[in-house]
Formats: structure tokens, sequence, C-alpha cells
């Protein structure tokens, strides 16, 4: 018998609660993207999904909760799109891990504002935007230190360097995709050139060659 076959099928009620929970945590989503983080309320959220103002609180604790819940969500997606994109090239690598998480900025520039909003206003939002940096700059420092001991990168401070990383992608990307334009979505080839600036800054500060032929491989 397989792990699938021992597991007990849901019934119709819990189908429905997990349906119900599908539906409040797309309209958060869209609350927080459209209002932002201090004009969405639960009363918005609810309408939105079309179910009782009490039926929120089934799902969630309180708004915060639905904001953690809804930006869980997007950082198992780009820890998602990270592991899809691996590559052997070591410079291919990092197009792809900084072309993930410039991503998120594109796809969503609302919910971004209502981050940097919300985390001026509320210490658990700060508390979500801190998790969600730590895990980023912890992968790459982990990263840094196995290339280090392969001898590929100088003499870096790995946990520093993966600081200054991500705080340079996250907020070129805050800066030049969400609010560059407020009145335009980036279009790919603006992803793109974003991505390359990165990617290339990077890359040379990391491994500290003006050629990428010379270091090709993990």
């Amino acid at each position: 018998m397989t792990d699938a076959q021992q597991l007990p099928r849901p019934n119709k009620r819990q189908m429905q609660a997990a349906a119900t929970r599908e539906r409040m945590l797309q309209a958060a989503t869209e609350i927080f993207a459209e209002k932002g983080y201090q004009a969405a309320s639960v009363g918005t959220i609810t309408k939105r999904a079309d179910t009782a103002h009490g039926t929120f609180y089934l799902y969630f604790a309180n708004k915060d909760d639905a904001f953690a819940q809804v930006f869980a969500g997007i950082g198992d997606q780009v820890r998602e799109q990270t592991r899809l994109s691996l590559r052997e090239d070591r410079y291919d690598n990092v197009v792809a891990t900084v072309r993930s998480f410039l991503s998120v900025f594109v796809q969503y520039p609302g919910l971004m504002r209502a981050m940097v909003e919300g985390m001026m206003l509320s210490s658990q939002v700060e508390a979500i935007w801190r998790e969600m940096r730590t895990g980023f700059a912890d992968k790459i420092a982990h990263r840094l230190e196995r290339e280090h001991d392969a001898g590929a990168v100088r003499g870096l401070d790995p946990q520093a360097a993966a600081q200054a990383l991500s705080s340079m992608a996250e907020w070129y990307a805050f800066t030049h995709l969400v609010i560059g334009d407020a009145s335009a979505v980036p279009t790919e080839r603006e992803l793109e050139a974003a991505v390359a600036t990165l990617a290339d800054l990077w890359y040379h500060a990391v491994y500290g060659v003006t050629d990428r032929s010379s270091i090709t491989r993990l």
C-alpha cells in the first residue's frame, strides 16, 4: 500500500473548509496589494471573499496573521522557483537566483509596497520581513561557505557578504521595479536588464574575476 493510499481522503466538509481558506487567502492577497497594509481591514477582506466577518477568524488570528500567510505562500513560491532553476555554471546560478527573487517584485508590486508600509507600523510585519530576508541571506551564506571551501571565492565573511548581497538585490528591486514607475508594470525586458545588472555585480564581487570563463563550474 502506498503512502497516498494510507492517507484518509478529506470529507466534503474538509474540502469546503480548504476551499474557503483558499478564497480568503486570495482575497487577502488582493486587498493588501490594492489598498496597502494600513487601509486593508478584516471587513474588506471578507467582503472580497464573500464570506461572513466571523469566518475570517476561523482561518487567521488577525490581520497580521493573514498578511504573514500571504507572504508565506510567496516565500514557498520563490524557494521552489530557485530550486528548479539551479544550474551547474556559477554565473548562470547567480542569474537564476537573482531572477527568482526579482520576479516576486514584478509579480506582486502592491504587496511589496504593503510590506514596506507595514513594517513601519507593525512589529509583527517587521518580524515577517526579517524572517523572509534572513532565510534568503542564510541560503546565500551557506552557498558562499561551500564555494569558499572549494577555493572558488575571495576571502569574504559569508554572513556579512550575504547580507550585503541580499540588501542590494532587495532595495534595487524595490526602487527600480516597484516604485520606479508606479504607473506601469515592468516589462520582461526591464526585468531581464535588472537581473543582468545585479547578477554581474554579484558575480564579480564574490568571485573577484573580470572574466567569468575562468570560473564556471560548481
